[in-house]
């Protein structure tokens, strides 16, 4: 996408056109819903950290929104924040409870040194 802003030179009388070009992965309008910029944004993050992957030995990832006032990035975040907790907590009961059989016989969940920050 190019946008091209009419812009005024630093005399303040020459006016002229400053050409931008930008690459987006997925945009989204006025009907996408919060449901669609997770599956788009957050959640491969969130495949990645449980995933595993690494920088400087701990996992990690962001989502920053950026837009104008008033045009639902709060909203949006907050129904984003539940989707993160809802997933991580998904794969942990998935992958990293380990089911255990103990000595009488009886099933048991242990999960040791975990730490999980969703702020």
């Amino acid at each position: 996408t190019t946008v091209h802003s009419a812009k005024l030179r630093v005399d303040g009388i020459h006016k002229y056109l400053d050409h931008n070009s930008f690459r987006f992965d997925h945009s989204f309008d006025e009907e996408s819903s919060t449901e669609d910029v997770y599956w788009y944004t957050a959640q491969p993050l969130v495949r990645y950290v449980c995933g595993g992957g690494k920088r400087g030995g701990v996992c990690c990832a962001t989502v920053f929104a950026y837009g104008q006032t008033g045009s639902g990035k709060t909203f949006t975040m907050n129904g984003i924040q539940k989707m993160v907790a809802e997933d991580i907590f998904s794969i942990l009961v998935d992958n990293v409870l380990l089911e255990e059989e103990d000595e009488s016989g009886n099933g048991g969940c242990s999960c040791d040194n975990t730490t999980i920050s969703i702020a």
